[in-house]
Order: structure tokens, then C-alpha cells, then sequence
């Protein structure tokens, strides 16, 4: 066989592979989302779940609102390897009250999704 025919057709595959490879990641790709407001005041006491699916990032959470305003928010279900940025922006939104807190850095995904899910959670 012709070593140059077996170069040729290895490096085609090898092409074809990282295409293919590159084209599926952003397909998977978790995106950038938007994120709407929400009235405490028109949100009665009682616990939500919300649930965000950002492509193959998901958030699963629990709210707890009392008097008009959100006592607790916990994770129920997220990637493990980001649950503490999770949690992080969790706290955020319960410490200030609103849903528009800043992306942790690093993190982008991770908050979106999150704080996608608690709006879902609240309407």
C-alpha cells in the first residue's frame, strides 16, 4: 500500500472527526438566556419548583416564599462540578430579592440556568 494513500486517508478521518466533534459541542452548547422579572408582591407564601433545561445543563430548584418575599432557595438538582456557583447565585437572588444579579464569572451557563429555573419557579 502506498504510504502516501494511507496518510491521505488517515488524515481525512482525522479531519472528519474533529469536524463532526466541533459541530456536536456547540449543538450541545448550553445558551445565553433570558431572564425576565418577577413581583413578589403578586407571589403568595408556599414552596415552588422550577426547572431550567439549558441544552445538556439543567437546574432543578426549590423556593420558599414567605410574606411576599423568598426565604430559600435550594439546589435540587444540578451539575455537581458547578453547585457551588449554583448555590452562590442562589444566595444572591435570596439576599437581594431580584432576579437580576451578575453572572458569576466563569460561570455564565451555570447562572442563566439557575436563575431561569427560579423565574420559572415564581410564575
Amino acid at each position: 500500500m502506498n504510504i502516501k494513500k494511507v496518510f491521505s486517508f488517515g488524515a481525512a478521518i482525522l479531519i472528519t472527526a474533529f469536524v463532526c466533534f466541533a459541530i456536536f459541542a456547540l449543538l450541545l452548547r448550553p445558551q445565553t438566556l433570558e431572564i425576565g422579572t418577577v413581583d413578589l408582591n403578586t407571589v403568595a407564601d408556599g414552596e415552588y419548583i422550577g426547572v431550567c433545561q439549558n441544552k445538556i445543563l439543567i437546574a432543578v430548584v426549590k423556593v420558599r416564599v414567605q410574606n411576599h418575599e423568598i426565604t430559600d432557595i435550594e439546589i435540587l438538582e444540578h451539575k455537581a462540578s458547578y453547585m457551588g456557583q449554583a448555590e452562590k447565585i442562589a444566595g444572591e437572588v435570596c439576599d437581594r430579592q431580584i432576579l437580576e444579579v451578575d453572572a458569576i464569572s466563569g460561570a455564565t451557563f451555570t447562572s442563566h440556568t439557575v436563575l431561569k429555573a427560579i423565574e420559572n419557579a415564581l410564575k
